[in-house]
């Protein structure tokens, strides 16, 4: 669901923009490109740390971490630095839950490949 929304966001045309409020316009269109980056590092990293489960590889342990960091550094932007005031109540759910989901997935990751259950 991550790279789908990336790539909805990333490709997002002014038909859709007209349904956003004029703060979340403001915060899509003054994303920096090191957000967009991290935004994509971790849909993409997520991804593939998922997929290195579903095969019982340990490659999940890395990409999940590489997803946890990559979601903190996107979301700092979004919560810490931009000038745009959706950082309501409301809006800061969503953001709190995809770090708790990252990092629970970078926890049990690594408590799977501890118990073997992860190759190398």
């Amino acid at each position: 669901m991550g790279v789908a929304a990336f790539i909805i966001q990333w490709k997002m045309s002014p038909a859709m923009m007209a349904s956003m409020s004029p703060e979340q316009i403001e915060l899509y269109r003054s994303m920096p490109g090191w957000a967009w980056a991290a935004y994509g590092i971790a849909a993409f990293s997520g991804l593939a740390g998922a997929i290195c489960l579903l095969l019982r590889n340990g490659w999940a342990v890395p990409l999940f971490l590489v997803c946890l960091g990559a979601v903190l550094i996107q979301f700092s932007y979004s919560l810490l630095l931009s000038s745009a005031s959706v950082s309501t109540p409301k809006s800061i759910w969503f953001p709190l839950f995809v770090i708790f989901d990252a990092a629970l997935e970078s926890y049990l990751a690594q408590r799977w490949k501890d118990k073997g259950w992860l190759g190398a």
